[in-house]
């Protein structure tokens, strides 16, 4: 939650994560089941192990540290809220001992640290307080035991599971039974599986201050100090005073920092405070080592005031072309390197060799010559519908007058054609804070694509020129197939022209256009491009360019025969070479009828009423309250063109009221407000 979400590719892990927590949750592999913790069945057992790497080595090994609660994460109540006759054991297993296999299980050995009911009326954390708290032995792993054997089916419950561990979501880290026959110990059978509980233990000292996390700035290139800030937690029954807690931050690797601060106000037990690091300078590019701890007199534990991390100085890079192969042996990547989760979830990865999952018919075969690409993996695991990633790059420097081209290919396949996986392509130019979608975005599924195929994609992105920018590759998953992405490039060439505006504007029964630019360096031409639905254009006009200039120069086009409807305009703008570049769109509504606009909205005495005619006649304008009644009319000539009115609304009652222009091809018709 307090944990920025950004990943250096090749780790597939976020550095930002404490082990020494006296609430530790379990959730590694995230799936759900309705087999575990209560089952759907009249009886349920169930044997998990966690290991010692996942608890914490030092969390929970002294009787002044153990643990005291269990949480389960309930994400579906079902049948029978209350749950009777529910026990829970424990016992500590050699650090060797991680896996189950079928077989019978045993109370034997175990402790019985709960016997009673468990509340499962809500969605979220249910669980017990032990009535005997638990010692774990260090090194140890630690495995949990369930019974219930209240002989009632609570069908429809779903809680959450960690598959497998944190070394392997496949490996049988559990066994269940689920039956209407009453289980005993040392004669009931229990079936091997990886899913296992999602669980949290618990231990609440009155005062303790934790440090859940460290909040860095995102992957990018810095030339300011940067702010950092430590999540300080209150743990503990007591609230922290005010400057009770002292928290340290200190930053190694290619940047460091060393500082120290108070919390600022009182923070409740439960809440938490954001303590501000500013002006800390991490400009040098690389891995920096983030470190926080906190220090508060009588807190009850230190293994959860610590905390480790690490943030990330992107490098600038300004030579091109600009290639990223996937290639790497390095540890790192030139170009993209980082992850960031959107929505939910992390799915980016590195594949080496062909990828085939058992719904392809075929392999998607690395581009030749390499042997490596990123996979945006949309297929495996839990449904993953809805999760957004987004893989980006180290910073890049746009050289200004020119023209940048960023290209790539991704994979296409026929595999779940209506699953519309799809990847799109956004820019920051904020280090790394906001992200603008470039381009038209792409879907994996191509029903041509019998089996995988590789197709080159093309963004211009030569609005970003003079900028320092970072690119992104957002997969967005629909739980369909995996896509790929290879050879991605950024290239650049030095623009013509450099455009000072461009505008298209109606006149009449014809559109105006006129741009002007500061500079020109072996301009040949502008073509004048149409469109009339934003995305085919087609040449009506060229203007000469001025060839070479230093100073601003104006132009202008008249399309004489613009179509009903929208018309979109565009400049192709063209080298002597024939390089080009386009301007942005611009539009014109040109619908073959008059048009009316006015200001203000809401109005108080006077109305100033445009209307833009077809011809010259009379118009007449009537005012009518919401329930049609009408209020004021008025008669007025018009002209060809555009036409300016102002109309005396200072005798209006407050409200909403309904203007209608009346011409011989029609009414026109706008909504106002009165003060």
């Amino acid at each position: 939650m307090f944990m920025k979400k950004i990943y250096l590719l090749i780790l597939s892990a976020c550095l930002s994560f404490s082990l020494y927590a006296q609430t530790v949750s379990i959730v590694a592999n995230p799936g759900t089941s309705g087999n575990i913790v209560v089952g759907q069945n009249n009886y349920h057992v169930s044997e998990s192990i966690y290991l010692d790497a996942e608890i914490g080595s030092g969390n929970f090994i002294t009787a002044g540290s153990s643990i005291q609660e269990v949480n389960l994460i309930c994400s579906g109540v079902g049948t029978g809220t209350t749950i009777n006759n529910f026990r829970i054991y424990m016992r500590n297993v050699p650090g060797a001992t991680s896996t189950f296999t079928n077989g019978i299980y045993s109370t034997a050995g175990y402790t019985l640290v709960y016997d009673g009911p468990m509340d499962a009326s809500t969605v979220g954390l249910v669980g017990v307080t032990l009535t005997t708290p638990f010692v774990r032995t260090p090194g140890s792993n630690l495995a949990v035991l369930i019974e219930r054997l209240d002989n009632f089916a609570h069908t429809a419950f779903v809680f959450d599971a960690s598959v497998g561990n944190i070394t392997d979501f496949a490996l049988p880290t559990s066994r269940r039974y689920n039956s209407n026959t009453l289980p005993v110990s040392g004669v009931t059978s229990l079936t091997a599986t990886n899913f296992r509980p999602a669980i949290q233990f618990v231990r609440t000292f009155n005062v303790d201050a934790e440090v859940l996390g460290i909040l860095a700035p995102n992957a990018s290139c810095f030339s300011t100090p940067q702010l950092f800030s430590v999540v300080v937690f209150n743990a503990g029954l007591n609230p922290i005073p005010a400057n009770a807690a002292t928290v340290t931050l200190k930053i190694g690797g290619p940047n460091t920092y060393s500082g120290t601060r108070n919390n600022a106000g009182v923070i409740a037990p439960g809440a938490f405070e954001l303590v501000d690091f500013n002006n800390v300078n991490v400009n040098n590019a690389g891995i920096n080592i983030d470190t926080a701890y906190v220090s508060l007199p009588g807190d009850g534990t230190t293994y959860n005031d610590t905390i480790v991390g690490g943030s990330f100085t992107a490098t600038t890079l300004s030579s091109f072309p600009v290639n990223e192969d996937a290639e790497t042996t390095s540890g790192s990547f030139p170009v993209f390197n980082y992850v960031d989760v959107v929505v939910d979830d992390q799915l980016w990865t590195i594949q080496t060799g062909s990828y085939q999952n058992a719904d392809m018919p075929a392999p998607l075969v690395p581009r030749a010559p390499g042997n490596q690409f990123y996979l945006f993996d949309s297929y495996s695991g839990a449904n993953s519908t809805g999760v957004i990633s987004r893989l980006f790059s180290n910073c890049i420097s746009i050289p200004t007058n020119n023209s940048a081209l960023l290209s790539f290919y991704m994979s296409h396949d026929n595999v779940f054609p209506l699953n519309l996986d799809s990847l799109y392509v956004s820019v920051s130019t904020d280090n790394a804070v906001t992200w603008t979608r470039v381009g038209p975005g792409w879907r994996r599924a191509d029903l041509a694509a019998a089996t995988p195929i590789w197709s080159l994609k093309t963004v211009d992105i030569s609005a970003y020129a003079g900028q320092t920018i970072q690119i992104g590759f957002e997969g967005v998953s629909e739980y369909g197939n995996a896509i790929g992405l290879d050879d991605i490039s950024i290239t650049v060439n030095s623009l013509p022209v450099t455009l000072l505006n461009f505008d298209a504007q109606r006149n009449g029964s014809v559109n105006l256009l006129k741009w002007a630019t500061s500079q020109e360096l072996n301009s040949s031409r502008f073509l004048v491009e149409r469109s009339s639905d934003g995305r085919n254009f087609t040449e009506i006009g060229v203007v000469n360019a001025a060839g070479f200039s230093n100073d601003r120069r104006d132009y202008r086009f008249t399309d004489a025969s613009p179509v009903k409807g929208i018309n979109y305009y565009r400049l192709r703008m063209v080298d002597i070479d024939d390089t080009y570049k386009y301007s942005e769109v611009k539009n014109v509504r040109n619908l073959g009828m008059s048009e009316i606009s006015f200001a203000p909205n809401p109005v108080q005495d006077f109305i100033r009423l445009s209307i833009d005619a077809e011809k010259s006649e009379k118009a007449t304008v009537r005012i009518t309250d919401m329930s049609g009644k009408l209020v004021q009319t008025s008669a007025l000539s018009v002209v060809n063109g555009s036409n300016q009115f102002t109309l005396n609304s200072s005798t209006l009652a407050k409200g909403t009221y309904i203007l209608t222009v009346q011409l011989s091809e029609g009414s026109l018709v706008k909504k106002f407000t009165k003060l």
